[in-house]
């Protein structure tokens, strides 16, 4: 299968190294150091700009969100039949069947993951759109190479990511500044609380592999959590 993927940043970075020996893969950045230095790296194939991308037929975009739109004009003019996959989590089906001329057709496929979770191993959701139905079974199979697929609404995934990223922070920042009120404000203390054991217990409780002394904790959550709602 032949995929061209635009943006070598972090998460085009992280898909680059899962896709590279799976597929033919080639990639394009207007960062042109950062590219011929991750085509170095993986052996990869590069193209000078987006009409060489084009030839590809099958385009995944890992663009900041201004960027898409851009990318989408771009095809728009070069008027080969081409098939994007869009990850940006802010840019949504509407617009991009907006967007796109009839002969580049789009889905998108959003990632409930985080990037460097990603590079160390993790394996995330991906949704793919459930509309234009034509192009599901093809998406499903590149991202089966990358993580776990779902069909759905992919645009779901901007609330889902938001929620979480909301949260996260709120309790970091809670954290932080409980532990400052009992009189810890060691820097390396406070960095390791929050990144070390908040982020792990987390990550256990996703899991279902939190110790005796995380779950009492649980119970207590939602025995507070419960009193509020009533």
């Amino acid at each position: 299968m032949k995929i061209g993927l635009v943006g070598v940043g972090r998460m085009g970075r992280v898909l680059a190294e899962l896709l590279v020996k799976q597929v033919d893969l080639c990639i394009f950045d207007r960062n042109i150091d950062q590219m011929n230095l991750l085509a170095g790296k993986l052996n990869i194939a590069t193209a000078g700009n987006l009409e060489e991308m084009a030839a590809w037929e099958i385009v995944i975009l890992a663009v900041p969100d201004r960027e898409v739109m851009s990318c989408i004009k771009d095809f728009n003019a070069i008027e080969k039949p081409l098939m994007v996959i869009n990850i940006a989590t802010n840019v949504g089906q509407d617009m991009l069947n907006h967007m796109a001329a009839p002969h580049v057709k789009c889905i998108g496929a959003k990632f409930v993951g985080q990037a460097d979770e990603m590079a160390l191993g993790q394996q995330p959701v991906i949704i793919v759109n459930q509309f234009p139905e034509e192009l599901v079974a093809q998406t499903v199979e590149i991202f089966e190479l990358v993580g776990k697929v779902v069909i759905g609404e992919a645009d779901l995934v901007h609330t889902i990511n938001k929620v979480a990223a909301e949260k996260a922070i709120e309790a970091a920042v809670e954290i932080e500044e409980t532990l400052k009120q009992k009189k810890i404000t060691e820097p390396a203390i406070i960095k390791s609380a929050i990144r070390q054991v908040a982020a792990g217990i987390i990550k256990a409780y996703a899991d279902g592999n939190l110790g005796p002394f995380a779950r009492e904790i649980v119970q207590s959550v939602k025995t507070k959590s419960r009193k509020k709602e009533l």
